[in-house]
Order: structure tokens, then sequence, then C-alpha cells
């Protein structure tokens, strides 16, 4: 999709959401340019939410007013990666966010920032940079337990102090993944479910005393595929 089309598009989509949504908003900013991540190069920034808040005359809260922005040259970058890339899909979806932060902001909320902070740990972590082993707990598990992070999946596993596996549920059934008695944390990506998109988050029970010299190190990473494991007090 050319600038002129992607400019068309996100106005149109922007104008189909109800005044009252946009309160706040003074415009919509987009720009030409691709916003590389300063560190991992394959993720662009697809959109900014660029909020300053007002003081109020009578000494309250103040205004929150905001700008987006979108970078069609950031579309461009991973549309040239993706043939399948899906323009309209991908653009209303940033606006949303975008303004969502907005108003997050305006009711001083921060759960996108979350959701946004957990994000990037979780590109540390597949890039195999230092992150934060909690981020995932950033971001409300669903009622089926699982953490939903972009494409990626997560469950927690907590086990026992000398276990070589971790057992989890997916989908109603019960499942395990090796783990190594060493680690204290890991992140087993599971090969065979979810089309490889689940990663068991695993929290090994030790005493406190133990994790003196440990605290610091990061969680071991590995693949393994999953086995189906017996029910629970079976």
């Amino acid at each position: 999709m050319n600038f002129r089309r992607f400019q068309a598009a996100a106005r149109r989509m922007w104008n189909e959401i109800p005044e009252e949504a946009r309160e706040g908003v003074d415009g919509l900013t987009i720009e030409t340019e691709a916003i590389a991540h300063p560190e991992f190069d394959w993720v662009y920034t697809m959109g900014e939410c660029l909020t300053e808040t007002w003081p109020s005359g009578a000494g309250g809260d103040g205004d929150v007013r905001s700008e987006l922005v979108l970078y069609h040259g950031s579309f461009r970058a991973l549309a040239d990666q993706d043939p399948d890339f899906d323009w309209e899909g991908e653009l209303w979806e940033t606006i949303l966010h975008e303004l969502l932060h907005h108003r997050e902001s305006a009711a001083g909320e921060m759960g996108l920032d979350e959701v946004d902070w957990a994000q990037e740990h979780n590109l540390r972590r597949v890039a195999g940079e230092p992150f934060d082993p909690e981020f995932y707990r950033a971001v409300p598990a669903g009622p089926d337990g699982v953490v939903r992070l972009e494409s990626e999946l997560f469950v927690e596993s907590n086990v026992a102090e000398r276990a070589v596996e971790a057992v989890f549920a997916w989908r109603g059934r019960r499942y395990a993944v090796e783990v190594p008695a060493s680690a204290a944390r890991a992140f087993v990506e599971v090969t065979n479910l979810a089309g490889g998109r689940l990663c068991v988050a695993v929290r090994r029970h030790r005493p406190w005393w133990r994790f003196g010299s440990g605290a610091g190190r990061q969680p071991v990473q590995l693949s393994s595929p999953a086995r189906p494991a017996p029910a629970k007090g079976g």
C-alpha cells in the first residue's frame, strides 16, 4: 500500500471511530519514515501516542491531550518481509492500540504500558538478551490460565525442588515437558502444541537460602515437545 492509499485508509478509519472515543486527541499524524527498534532491527514502531498534561488553573490534574502518529515506513518494512501482511487489519489494530493508550493516560491507568513493557522483555528473551523473567505476569491470564502476548502464549508451571518435568494445563488437558533439575527458572518452548507458539514459564520451589548466589542468573531457555500427563490425582 503506497503512502497516499495508506493515508486515506488511516483517515477513513479514524473518522469511523465515534467522536466521544476520540475526545482529547488533537489529531492523527501520518509520517513516511520507518522507526526501527534501537536494539532489535526486525522490530518496528507502527505508531505512537504522544501525550501531554496541561495543568489545571484550579489545581487539579489538568487536561490530558494527545496526538496519534502512524509510521507508513514501518508498515512498509514489515510488509516487505511478509507476503500475507494485512495492511488494513494492522492499521486498525495500531490506531485502536494508540487510542487506548490515550484513554488510559486520561484515566490515570497504565494497562497498555505494562503490556508494552512485557512485549519488550519478551523480545529480549527471544533475542538472547537479559530480560525480567516476571515479564509475562504483567499481562492478566485468561480464564484458561493462558497469558496472550501478541502471537505468543504463556502458561506457568510451579515445580518441586528436584523435579525434572513441569506439568501444565492446555485446552483442558494436562501435559508435561522436561526441565533441567538445576534450573531455578526456565522458559520451555513447546514444539508440538499451538503451532510452536506456547511457552511454559517454569518456577521452581526451593528453600529461600538456596537463592542467594543465583538470584541474578537468567532463566534457562530450551525447546521440547510435550507429552500427555496423568490427570490430577490419577
